[in-house]
């Protein structure tokens, strides 16, 4: 017969009281840490998801616009310098020697060199830097005659077009439907600063009509008409007005990519070689690059001589992003209403000297953190494919 279990065997067969709570302790403090990183976890992906939808605006916009400045050209070719001189009293012209010509024309710089004794008023400041060139986008304006459901010229994909990028503080009021504008409780315009894409119609482009080539001792601004001054241009007043014109050539040549991008800025440079003691700024000392400095300035000056008629190999280009949800709220904070309230949250000083780059970047992102601004700063390079550099 099996024997009865005594009482005190029994007892150590069980839990105590105390084995019991510390249990339950443990239990609760593992409970706790995985609650805890569980909720690490959510934060973290949420941030990172709203990052991401913060800045997809200005990502979008910089790749668009690195995939178009990639296709520029100069359709350079090699010709005769000619002289006028008088021999024996008679007036001639002769050849002197053969170099490199082109009528089309790439510049990028600060704004303010750019745009500088321009005609029309612009809507809003345009801090940093800008970029205008030609390539063979095919965009063309004019309907057919004899059938204007279609372009005239839509089969031809390679036709040659104005193009351009700079950032301006302006509203949302031109890209509206217009049935918002007659609203009694139409919304409020929202100033923000904006990347704004240039785009000259084949049919209007204004590089040849200028007649550069021709131009002898220019000053600078007469070089930059064909993208500043004029309907077709950057500064036209088809650009400000809120309502079409009846003119059938109305057009408006810019046209909004992306938000919240306060200055955006371009250095040109030779492709560095390991044993090369060139530094990036020697190109563009002033991050002005023109391919007919050589008109408005000294002939005779190396970078004039260099960048005639030739793109440049590389342009470091860069992105300052704010998020909208901080503007936002800065907006508020500020007063900031209308396109006469300007921030101005890039200094007129900053990025205009090549070799104090990271000397600005630095004070830009003191300046942004001061104002409670999340920011992004965006880099690439853009080796430019028909560039023949010598």
């Amino acid at each position: 017969m099996k024997s009865l279990s005594s009482p005190r065997a029994a007892a150590r067969a069980a839990f105590s009281l105390i084995e019991l709570m510390v249990s339950v302790a443990v239990l609760s403090l593992i409970l706790v840490i995985v609650f805890q990183m569980l909720e690490q976890m959510q934060k973290t992906w949420k941030r990172t998801r709203q990052t991401v939808a913060e800045f997809k605006d200005a990502r979008s916009g910089f790749e668009e616009m690195n995939r178009r400045i990639g296709q520029a050209t100069m359709n350079a070719y090699y010709g005769y310098d000619y002289k006028d001189a008088t021999l024996n009293g008679i007036k001639t012209r002769y050849g002197r020697e053969i170099i490199r010509q082109s009528e089309l024309h790439f510049a990028c710089g600060p704004s303010s060199i750019l745009f500088r004794g321009a005609t029309a008023k612009a809507v809003g400041s345009r801090p940093g830097h800008a970029i205008f060139f030609q390539a063979p986008f095919g965009f063309c304006y004019d309907r057919a005659r004899d059938d204007k459901s279609r372009l005239q010229f839509e089969q031809l994909n390679n036709l040659l077009n104005a193009w351009g990028y700079y950032v301006e503080f302006n509203t949302d009021e031109m890209d509206r439907p217009r049935f918002l504008n007659t609203l009694r409780n139409a919304p409020k315009p929202r100033p923000r600063y904006r990347l704004m894409e240039f785009r000259q119609p084949t049919e209007y482009l204004q590089v040849y009509k200028l007649g550069l080539r021709d131009l002898v001792s220019p000053q600078q601004k007469e070089i930059y008409r064909w993208f500043a001054d004029g309907l077709f241009s950057v500064n036209s007043t088809w650009n400000t007005q809120l309502e079409p014109s009846k003119d059938e050539t109305f057009f408006r040549t810019v046209r909004p990519i992306a938000e919240n991008i306060i200055a955006m800025v371009i250095q040109p440079r030779e492709a560095a070689s390991p044993t090369s003691a060139k530094k990036p700024e020697d190109l563009a000392p002033d991050f002005n690059y023109d391919t007919r400095r050589w008109q408005w300035s000294s002939p005779t000056n190396p970078i004039s001589i260099l960048t005639r008629h030739q793109l440049p190999p590389i342009l470091d280009v860069s992105f300052i992003a704010i998020d909208e949800a901080s503007f936002a709220t800065f907006a508020i904070r500020t007063g900031i209403e209308d396109v006469s309230k300007d921030p101005k949250l890039v200094p007129d000083e900053l990025f205009i000297k090549g070799s104090k780059l990271v000397e600005d970047f630095d004070e830009i992102e003191k300046l942004l953190r001061a104002l409670k601004l999340d920011y992004r700063i965006f880099n690439t390079s853009i080796r430019l494919r028909e560039s023949k550099w010598t």
